[in-house]
């Protein structure tokens, strides 16, 4: 099998790619790990795609909007893929909103103005663009602030304060370890640490993994933790999550790796056969 690895290869986290790729060169596969300006050629020539780390380090609005344009090729010329048809973070992040109105425990979020009024113990807030990342176009202003400076292109979040945040791996929906960042991973990326979640919080993890259907690829489920342990959704990390694979003892990493190849062979088989669902074939 010929493997198309869309990567970031100039990313302090290419290691993880590789160990991911290193696991389909030992079953003797061909891997190529490309940056998502690869001529579209390549295209003809291999036989599945794998998205993973993909986000600039330097990025802007503008480099963003640009981002996905290999990914909308791939999923229009209905290319054997992975990770390329999240319906969460992959879209942008209005789902936030739909989540919290449906009575989801996310942190609460809002796109129109005229329902701040849900906030009304809150006088410091957050405007994310919702197609962004790494905090990229994100600013905190007070309500007066916020009337002048929100347009469509943002959601609105309270400024909430917490203790960490909290990030849970799956492949498609099968949990695999959790990690801990402490205090936040922004502006300061701290190192991450293994973190074991009682019943209660894999159940909600769970809940939100299980939302995107059948769905071939890894997602991370990310939440921020308040002071009193309650865990809020930030985001469903559907498209090309960092794995901080880094941070997890040997025995976790082998069995994240060997399960995600396993799903890559699984996917391949269903479509071969014409058995993948109409929704991600």
């Amino acid at each position: 099998m010929k493997i198309l690895m869309i990567s970031n290869i100039d990313s302090d986290d290419k290691l993880e790619d590789l160990w991911l790729a290193r696991a389909f060169q030992k079953e003797g596969h061909k891997v190529a790990i490309v940056d998502k300006n690869y001529d579209e050629n390549l295209e003809a020539l291999f036989d599945i795609f794998l998205l993973r780390n993909t986000w600039d380090t330097d990025a802007t609005e503008e480099i963003i909007k640009k981002r996905s344009d290999f990914r909308k090729r791939v999923i229009n010329k209905n290319l054997p893929r992975i990770n390329f048809d999240g319906k969460y973070d992959g879209t942008d992040k209005e789902y936030l909103v739909k989540l919290y109105k449906s009575g989801y425990p996310v942190i609460p979020t809002i796109n129109k103005l005229k329902d701040l009024e849900l906030f009304k113990e809150y006088n410091k807030f957050m405007l994310k663009l919702k197609n962004s990342y790494d905090g990229i176009g994100q600013i905190i202003v007070d309500r007066q602030e916020l009337e002048k400076k929100f347009n469509d292109s943002y959601i609105i979040q309270p400024y909430m304060k917490f203790q960490s945040e909290v990030q849970f791996y799956y492949i498609k929906d099968k949990f695999e370890y959790a990690l801990e960042f402490s205090p936040s991973k922004v502006p300061i990326y701290p190192e991450a640490k293994q973190y074991l979640p009682n019943k209660i919080e894999l159940e909600l993890s769970n809940k939100f993994s299980s939302l995107n259907g059948d769905y071939y690829g890894i997602q991370r489920i990310d939440f921020i933790k308040l002071f009193d342990g309650t865990l809020l959704l930030t985001e469903i990390e559907d498209i090309a999550p960092y794995l901080d694979l880094d941070c997890v003892d040997q025995v976790l990493k082998d069995k994240f790796i060997n399960d995600y190849k396993n799903m890559v062979y699984e996917y391949m088989e269903k479509f071969m056969k014409g058995k993948v669902s109409n929704e991600y074939k």
